[in-house]
């Protein structure tokens, strides 16, 4: 399962945010990948995650090797709630 996002944060995905993404992402039984531009990175890796160096307003793809919607629901929540979309 996948979605696609555009960042609202200002300063884009940068460290403290891209930090705490990762520890929200890395509870979800899962694979979870970022996916931007034609590079996928490791969701629960914070090197892979600013390595891909997002800036405010990018288009990038979440993926969840699941069947549960929730996982991607719980995703997508929690960028809401931390005004990252």
């Amino acid at each position: 399962m996948e979605k696609k996002f555009t960042l609202k944060a200002e300063n884009g995905l940068h460290a403290r945010p891209a930090t705490n993404f990762v520890k929200f992402v890395s509870s979800i039984p899962a694979k979870v990948e970022l996916i931007y531009k034609e590079f996928a990175a490791d969701a629960k890796s914070i090197m892979a995650i600013m390595s891909l160096g997002l800036p405010k307003d990018s288009v990038f793809t979440i993926r969840v090797e699941s069947d549960k919607n929730e996982y991607l629901d719980n995703i997508e929540k929690y960028l809401k709630e931390h005004n990252m979309i």
